[in-house]
């Protein structure tokens, strides 16, 4: 193809001076040739003879274009800028459009990562060999790891509470390769975004840059260990409840000496007497208890198939007790699927008022607070509830011959469980969707439904872990009746029958 005989001359005023440029089409593509700038030299004449030997060289075929060349900016060659800085100007162009903090926070750490690896390269050096290193380096450092973990020498990091702004040491934990991936995800948007407004020529990253995904381990629960968390979180809190405010008020209004009510409630003096001076459980702190919502947090993430952000969002004006349901607001969860109804089983709707009775939360108040009243967070349900009720149940499971223990459990592995259940039940697949939160039902049905032990020990014990017959259980959750059982409640839960019950060992 002949090259083109004529090119325009382009000037641009900047706050730097006058930059010059010639603008011409080559293979059907405009280029835009940078000259030079006057504050380093450049003048019309100058500017007029490099673009006649450009041209000249387009029409003899030893013209070799670079790319699309950069519009100069008043702050020079921004193919000089680093990662970092461009990195930082596009996250920040994105804050208006991410309506999510959480969103917002892992897009953060995404680029976190990357300018770690990539921070002080110009953008305009970054080839797709950098980004390859930048994932190997991520993939030996997770090995790394691993292997100091299996010697029994974990890598430790320090980790800040970003409520308290308190340091801890924790383990370090490698990159999985979903998550190598997003960071790949990550640099290439902002490359894109530097290549659409022509600071680079063409964005080095593609598909090849990206590792396989692992097969992630998407557990959940059969009914029997489901049955059996329940117990040993309801074990737990038994043996850490301590006293009750009913307890608390019965002891202030007694004239019984400090050594008799220590008796009675089998506490030491002290105690009694710090009670009696407001020391503790004071009065304006009635809405809290010494002790901790395990049982109603497991019930409530595994029959109601809650995330774990979801349930540290919610409110007390969130338990629509009347109409049997729980209302998972916008401002809790990820995506606008997430905003959703999900209706009460028996089971759960007693285990709720129940711990409504006990810690008197108000409608702005966080259903399931900490010790302090404070927002639950996601780390302190993983270490404090999760982890000890998972210990417990496989104790609970092993003096039961023939009953398998739960090998893996994440707030993830009771969501799971809970999909599972709908499909179990017979939940429509679209209604399904719904009540888990998903947009796409092939997700709901190819990742989170599970095939339970079906037979008929396993049917009887999904009345007792749902509070109500299955066919009652299944119009509930369907939607087409939200007003009270007549069937089991939670007492069920404990009660002897045909099925395995669970006790401490």
């Amino acid at each position: 193809m002949a090259g083109p005989r004529t090119g325009s001359v382009v000037r641009r005023p900047t706050r730097r001076g006058v930059s010059y440029g010639v603008r011409f089409t080559y293979h059907g593509r405009r280029i835009y040739h940078h000259i030079g700038g006057s504050w380093e030299g450049c003048t019309e004449e100058q500017a007029a003879e490099e673009a006649a030997y450009v041209i000249a060289q387009v029409k003899h075929g030893e013209y070799v274009p670079a790319g699309r060349s950069p519009a100069p900016r008043a702050s020079g060659d921004d193919r000089a800028v680093s990662f970092r800085t461009l990195a930082s100007i596009w996250l920040a162009r994105q804050r208006p459009r991410i309506h999510s903090s959480k969103s917002y926070a892992d897009l953060e750490w995404r680029l976190n990562v990357a300018v770690d690896h990539l921070g002080e390269r110009r953008v305009g050096d970054i080839h797709a060999h950098d980004v390859d290193d930048m994932v190997t380096a991520l993939l030996t450092e997770r090995a790394e790891i691993e292997e100091a973990e299996r010697r029994g020498e974990p890598a430790m990091e320090t980790y800040r509470d970003s409520r308290t702004g308190k340091e801890y040491l924790r383990r370090q934990r490698g990159l999985s390769h979903g998550s190598i991936n997003k960071v790949v995800a990550a640099v290439r948007r902002v490359l894109e975004d530097a290549e659409r407004r022509g600071l680079i020529g063409r964005q080095p990253v593609d598909a090849r840059a990206k590792v396989k995904p692992q097969r992630p381990r998407r557990s959940f629960l059969e009914v029997s260990q489901g049955i059996a968390l329940l117990d040993a979180a309801r074990a737990i809190e038994a043996e850490q409840q301590g006293l009750t405010w009913g307890q608390v008020r019965e002891i202030r209004a007694s004239r019984e000496s400090h050594l008799a009510l220590a008796r009675r409630y089998r506490v030491s003096d002290t105690l009694i007497r710090k009670i009696r001076r407001g020391e503790l459980w004071a009065a304006n702190a009635e809405s809290r208890r010494n002790d901790v919502p395990r049982l109603a947090i497991l019930a409530t993430l595994m029959l109601a198939g809650l995330r774990i952000a979801e349930l540290c969002g919610l409110d007390g004006v969130h338990l629509e007790f009347p109409r049997r349901r729980i209302r998972v607001p916008r401002s809790a969860t990820k995506t606008d699927a997430g905003e959703r109804y999900v209706p009460m089983v028996p089971a759960l709707h007693e285990l709720l008022l129940e711990h409504h009775a006990q810690h008197n939360y108000g409608p702005e108040d966080p259903v399931f607070a900490t010790r302090t009243g404070r927002r639950n967070t996601a780390n302190n349900v993983r270490k404090t509830i999760l982890a000890p009720a998972h210990a417990r149940a496989n104790a609970l499971l092993a003096a039961n011959p023939g009953l398998p223990p739960i090998e893996h459990l994440t707030p993830q592995t009771l969501r799971r469980t809970f999909a599972s259940l709908l499909a179990e039940l017979s939940v429509p697949p679209r209604r399904a969707m719904a009540l888990v939160g998903h947009t796409n039902p092939s997700l709901t049905m190819g990742v989170y439904q599970a095939v339970l032990d079906t037979d008929q020990a396993a049917v009887d014990q999904l009345a007792r872990l749902l509070g109500a017959p299955p066919d009652e259980a299944l119009v509930i959750l369907c939607g087409r009746s939200l007003e009270a059982s007549a069937g089991p409640t939670t007492a069920h839960l404990a009660a002897p029958g045909p099925v395995p019950s669970f006790t401490s060992p």
